[in-house]
């Protein structure tokens, strides 16, 4: 496996963090493609949010399925390294629930949770909100593989 989380991407479109947040490094290039994604620290916990704009909607004007969930993977993959200090993972399976809808200019916001985790797997779970309104809810399983 190479080291895909040595050096952070560059994100394809330069977007102002909003105020209290700083932007997220991107080691994956779809991630980075649809970023940039955002963090701040909260009680010492990360979290993450991201801007809906006009490369994230459906033909309907609404955030795209693909984008909130790409994002809720990526979210959940963050809070895992700070789980497993940056161990190798991958997502076994994710189950998620749209509630609500985004549009162009929401900012979506999460903090994930570590569920249970065990030496090899790690159960997540995080509410995606725009403000108090829950867009999406994500539950994932992740597979940890032993640091070489």
């Amino acid at each position: 496996m190479s080291d895909y989380n040595a050096t952070p991407l560059k994100a394809a479109r330069a977007v102002a963090a909003p105020d209290g947040w700083r932007p997220a490094d991107q080691y994956d290039p779809f991630e980075a493609h649809l970023g940039p994604y955002f963090e701040r620290v909260v009680d010492g916990v990360r979290e993450f949010a991201f801007i809906i704009d006009d490369r994230h909607t459906n033909a309907q004007g609404v955030a795209h399925g693909g984008a909130l969930l790409t994002f809720a993977d990526s979210s959940l993959g963050y809070a895992i390294w700070d789980a497993t200090d940056r161990a190798p993972c991958v997502t076994v399976s994710q189950q998620s629930n749209f509630l609500s809808s985004a549009t162009v200019g929401d900012l979506v916001t999460c903090r994930p949770e570590v569920v249970r985790k065990t030496r090899e797997i790690i159960f997540m779970r995080a509410d995606f909100r725009v403000g108090a309104r829950i867009v999406l809810t994500a539950a994932a399983i992740w597979r940890i593989w032993p640091k070489a």
